[in-house]
């Protein structure tokens, strides 16, 4: 049986990762000092969206992305050490890319 393909690349991809990866380096807090506007709304908008997922579906997202690969390479890692579905994996990181895009106005 042929593996399910999705489009996993939109044009705000690389900005939406950038942006999970600096709220996952402080999620507890974040400090205004030194920080411009628009980081402290992208922070805000990852904290919205996480907090919104469910605990599964948040601990996919976070273990992936503190992996600090590629975030397909995070996949494929998390997919092994786990035993995930790599489709299933990839529909919740896409699906929280898209929410944060959206909150953010880049959708």
């Amino acid at each position: 049986m042929a593996e399910k393909q999705m489009r996993t690349r939109c044009y705000y991809t690389d900005y939406v990762n950038h942006m999970i990866r600096f709220y996952l380096s402080t999620p507890d807090s974040l400090t205004m000092e030194g920080k411009r506007k628009a980081d402290v709304d992208n922070w805000l908008a990852v904290q919205e969206i996480l907090r919104r997922m469910n605990d599964d579906d948040r601990r996919v997202l976070t273990t992936v992305f503190k992996k600090h690969h590629r975030v397909s390479e995070g996949v494929r890692i998390y997919c092994e050490e786990m035993g995930a579905d790599t489709y299933k994996t990839w529909v919740i990181i896409t699906k929280a890319s898209q929410a944060i895009a959206k909150r953010r106005g880049l959708i």
